[in-house]
Order: C-alpha cells, then structure tokens, then sequence
C-alpha cells in the first residue's frame, strides 16, 4: 500500500511528500524496498535536487537495501540534466563494481549527454563501448549522435549516421527527422529542411510542434514569411496545437516582417490564459513593435503586462528601457532601472549596453558615464557595439574626458 501511495505522490509532482512518507516507512517496521527508493531517487532528480537524490541513494545502501538499473539510470540521468558528466560516467563504472549491467537505456543517457553539450566524440566513444558490450544502438541512439552533429552544423557527419542506420535496418523517427529539419534549417538550407519535412509526411510520421517550429523558424529566417504563415495554417488545420514556442517563433518573424498588427491580433485571439499571460511572448510583441516604429504600442502591451500582476524579466525591462532611450524618455529609463531593482530583478551586462549604446545615440553622454560607471563597477564590460558609440566621443589628449578616464580605467584592469 505504501509502495503505491509513494508512486502515486511521485508521479503528481509531491516529491517532498513521498520523502516524508519514505523516512515515515524507514522509522517503522515496514521497511521500504528498492522499488519505494527508486520512485523518490527518479522524482528528485526530474525536480532538479540531483544532490538530495545522492543523499537518499546513500541512505539507502547504508541500510543494506541493494541499487539495480533503475536507481542508477534514474542518477545518471539526473547528473547529465545538469552538466555533470564526469560524475555521471563515474557513477557507471561504481554500479559495474556492483555487479550492476549497464543497459542500451544507460549508454543513450550518456550518449544525448554528450552531443547536447557538443562533445560527438566523448558521444561516439560511448556507442564504440556500448556494442564492444554486445548491446546494440538503436534509434534513440542514433537520433541522439544525429542530434549532436546537427547542433554543430556538421550535416554530412548527421548523414553518415542515417546512413548507418538504413544499414541497419533501424527505422528514423520524428524525433531524427526534428533533428535534421532543425540543422538544415540553421545552415539556412530550407530547400533541404521542406524536404525532409515532406519526406515524413510520406513515411506515415507525424510532425509534432517541434517540425513544425524548427521549419517554421526557417521559412522566417530565409526571408519567406508567406510560407511560414502557410506552414502555421497547416500545423492548425492538423490539429497540431502550437506551443508557447511556436507562437513565439511566428510573432517575432511577423514583426520583423512588419507585421505587427497581425501578430497582435493573433495573439488576442489565443483562448488560453497561459499564453496570453506568458511574459515571453509579450516581450517579443513590445520588442517588435519599437522595431516596426510603434512605441506607443510597445508602451500599452508593457502597461498591460503590469496591469495583469506580469513580472517583467531583465529581457522584458531591457527592451523596455531601449523603446524609452529611443523616445528620449530619460525620466522613464532612470524609473524603470530602479523598478528593476526593487523587484529584485538586477540589470545584466544586455541591459546596461542598451542603455549606454542608446544614450551615446541620442548624444546624452553625461547620462550615458553615469551609467557606463556603474555598469564597469558591477562587473560588466561594454560590448563591441557600445565600444564602437564610445570611441568617437572620446576627445582629444589634452582635454578633459570622464569616458577617457573611465575607459583608461576600465582597459588598465583597476
């Protein structure tokens, strides 16, 4: 009964009640077996308290209650969700010393690890491992390698593995076809990608808000908006339901394509409250319209986002800080910089060079050293962009400059 209270607690997101129902157990006389451990260990790990899970997993073979593969996928997975390969790969060599088998499942962990965090070759070291045991790759494997050699725009190395994988007679699925749409679609070969995109369609697969996002992205970025448009009345018509990041994806191609309006208009017409109420999208739509040269509107939509209790991130703030520079708004600039710091949300290094870069635009360079000042105090750096407003303003040798003094500062190291 407890066994299933505990899953049951796991699976709705109530790890901490789990836990506690877990030490209620180990204090009893009903003592927990490795399954019960198993559930909490994996639903640490899913809410990102990887080290609690450590600790747990710990405590339980101190109690003499034995890991098996479950336990220790559940771990390693956790250690690569955060960046922790070298642990994780340790961890697989600790439950080999404990008689544990890896699995293929094991191998694919380390194997997505890998390429996310872009080391193929640490990736294709695995695999060679993997069969040297007799285990054998299968799709999610190669979608895997696939994946990783795409995010490094390395398509003819994703095409060898497709290769391999006809050879073996291992059928791609969406999730290998996302892969390639998505790499060929950053190599700005959208020829390639559409392809792909009808070649699924063909095999039976379905696409699913990921196919259609990538393409979708694409089609914007290779400058065919009508096509995007198009791709996006289909993915509807499929009854394929956009995300939050399919709608971004479309309002921010809209509006570089100067259609704001539109991009407006739909995203009143969104029936759920979570993508109305999403920050995100409302910071692309106030972005987009200071860049289709409708300030008042970037305005309303970052008044309205206020109105609905919204809390702007330092992206929402910086975007708003530079349609008030660009308006001469400097009372507004130095308001909304304070707001930033009671709301306990900070400038960063993006905010402070918008700020400067369009204060030098408007030929505000007292305001602009006051600001450069305090940017270099917090531990930032102009960038290149700020650097290249900065230097025409430098005066001559021989008359006084607070930007020379503050650059000869800043270049000196002190």
């Amino acid at each position: 009964m407890y066994g299933t209270v505990i899953n049951g607690l796991c699976k709705v997101g109530h790890t901490r009640k789990a836990l506690e129902l877990l030490r209620f157990m180990e204090a009893g006389s009903c003592k927990p077996c490795v399954q019960q451990y198993n559930a909490v260990i994996d639903s640490l790990c899913k809410d990102k308290m990887v080290d609690h899970a450590l600790e747990l997993f710990t405590n339980m073979t101190e109690k003499g209650v034995v890991a098996d593969i479950i336990t220790y996928n559940s771990l390693i997975h956790g250690l690569c969700n955060f960046g922790r390969e070298t642990e994780a790969v340790k961890m697989l060599r600790d439950m080999e010393d404990e008689g544990v088998s890896p699995t293929a499942e094991t191998f694919n962990i380390l194997v997505n690890a890998f390429c996310k965090q872009g080391s193929v070759k640490d990736a294709v070291l695995a695999v060679q491992e993997m069969v040297r045991r007799g285990l054998h790759p299968d799709v999610i494997t190669y979608s895997a390698l696939i994946d990783g050699y795409c995010l490094r725009g390395e398509m003819n190395e994703a095409e060898k593995v497709i290769d391999r994988m006809m050879e073996r007679d291992i059928v791609p699925d969406i999730v290998t076809y996302n892969s390639l749409i998505n790499g060929y679609c950053k190599k700005k070969q959208i020829a390639k990608a559409t392809r792909l995109f009808q070649e699924t369609l063909e095999k039976g697969l379905i696409p699913d808000a990921i196919t259609y996002s990538s393409l979708l992205q694409g089609l914007f970025e290779s400058g065919k908006p009508a096509a995007a448009r198009e791709l996006f009345n289909d993915m509807q018509e499929k009854g394929e339901a956009p995300t939050v990041l399919t709608y971004g994806i479309l309002f921010h191609g809209m509006c570089k394509n100067s259609q704001c309006s539109d991009a407006l208009a739909l995203f009143r017409s969104l029936g759920s409250d979570e993508m109305k109420n999403g920050v995100g999208l409302y910071t692309i739509l106030i972005d987009g319209c200071r860049k289709c040269g409708k300030p008042n509107l970037a305005m309303d939509l970052f008044d309205e986002l206020l109105s609905k209790g919204l809390k702007p991130d330092v992206r929402t703030y910086s975007v708003m800080i530079r349609v008030y520079c660009e308006e001469g708004l400097l009372v507004k600039v130095k308001e909304l910089v304070r707001n930033m710091e009671e709301n306990g949300c900070l400038p960063n290094s993006f905010t402070y060079n918008v700020i400067v870069r369009e204060l030098l635009k408007k030929n505000e360079c007292q305001e602009a050293e006051v600001f450069l000042e305090e940017m270099i105090n917090r531990g930032f750096m102009p960038d290149h962009a700020t650097f290249e407003n900065l230097l025409p303003r430098i005066p001559n040798v021989g008359k006084d400059s607070r930007l020379r003094t503050i650059i000869q500062k800043l270049t000196n190291g002190s």
